[in-house]
């Protein structure tokens, strides 16, 4: 870095986001980070919309992009290559940043030269009883984590030390980047219990959340084929346990559609006890009952499009006409 440049670089990416692109841009603006000099650039992914626009006519923003479409990854990573910062905080575009928490990550990475990536809460714009109970998967505890989010502040020497975002997988960029810092770089993932932004999701019914569900699915399968045989294979325990559960499904539903009238009342009492006990230990944690049970019942119902996902994309990648490009051949699992 030479002595002009900043010492935070934000880079927003967004694609037809023109709903919200200004008040994100202007989320940034408001940070509180005195002393600090920082960077704004947008990064548009071809929209349609008026998102370029309405980037422009934020005061302080340099945009990028707009000229032809780009999946995240590649969005994020062109803002990279122009960012000039010590840090880089990536944001969507779909997202309005907290005032305080630049400061606050900046701080932290400071202090914790063996940190390369921090991110905080999302806390979702809709305050639903559904969104209340998805969230609790997006916000685990204080600590080291194995990854993160796409919105996350990351080192730009360790970002780029590791190959930046990968832009050959169709989906968990950000989980094989943090693989890669994790066991590349020896460097840690950390998640802050403090509010980093708002997040507008968008779901609109039980269509998207399992469209949703489909796709973590092939980004599990996706990126632990990539570390399938390394000394940590991330992500492979998830993939098997999805599959091994969408196999238990199907033999419950042949079991209650075949057996005795007792057995379908002790295989019903099962069901009933595997959900309670992951109840419990949820409202242990301090979440209210209903939230609690919303999550049982998310948990398990979940592994059907979860597995959905994790099949198509290992049927995909069989088929010699798949525009999957440079993946390595599947897991033998």
């Amino acid at each position: 870095m030479t002595d002009d440049s900043p010492d935070l670089s934000f880079v927003v990416i967004g694609y037809n986001e023109g709903a919200h692109i200004r008040a994100c841009l202007e989320s940034v603006r408001a940070i509180r980070l005195p002393g600090a000099r920082y960077e704004i650039l947008y990064v548009d992914g071809g929209s349609q919309d008026n998102s370029l626009t309405e980037a422009r006519s934020v005061p302080g923003v340099r945009v990028l992009g707009g000229d032809k479409r780009r999946r995240a990854a590649e969005n994020r990573n062109l803002g990279a290559a122009h960012a000039r910062g010590k840090y880089i905080q990536f944001i969507d575009g779909d997202m309005y940043l907290d005032p305080e928490w630049p400061a606050l990550a900046m701080a932290f990475l400071d202090l914790r030269p063996d940190v390369a990536v921090v991110s905080g809460a999302l806390e979702e714009a809709n305050t639903s009883f559904f969104f209340r109970v998805l969230q609790i998967d997006w916000n685990p505890r204080e600590g080291e984590v194995d990854t993160c989010g796409g919105a996350a502040m990351y080192r730009r020497d360790v970002f780029e030390k590791a190959g930046r975002f990968p832009e050959d997988v169709s989906t968990g960029e950000e989980p094989l980047l943090c693989w890669r810092i994790r066991n590349e770089t020896a460097h840690k993932v950390w998640y802050l219990a403090k509010r980093m932004a708002k997040h507008d999701l968008g779901f609109r019914g039980l269509g998207d959340y399992w469209k949703r569900c489909t796709t973590t699915g092939r980004a599990y399968i996706e990126i632990a084929s990539r570390c399938w045989n390394t000394s940590d294979p991330f992500w492979k325990p998830n993939v098997l346990r999805n599959f091994a559960w969408a196999g238990a499904y199907l033999i419950l539903l042949a079991t209650l559609i075949v057996a005795p009238l007792w057995l379908k009342i002790g295989l019903i009492g099962l069901i009933g006890l595997i959900l309670i006990r992951l109840t419990i230990r949820t409202w242990r944690k301090g979440h209210s009952l209903p939230i609690a049970v919303g999550y049982a019942v998310h948990c398990y119902a979940a592994k059907i499009p979860l597995a959905w996902g994790q099949l198509k994309w290992f049927l995909l990648i069989q088929n010699p006409k798949s525009k999957i490009q440079n993946s390595p051949p599947p897991p033998s699992i």
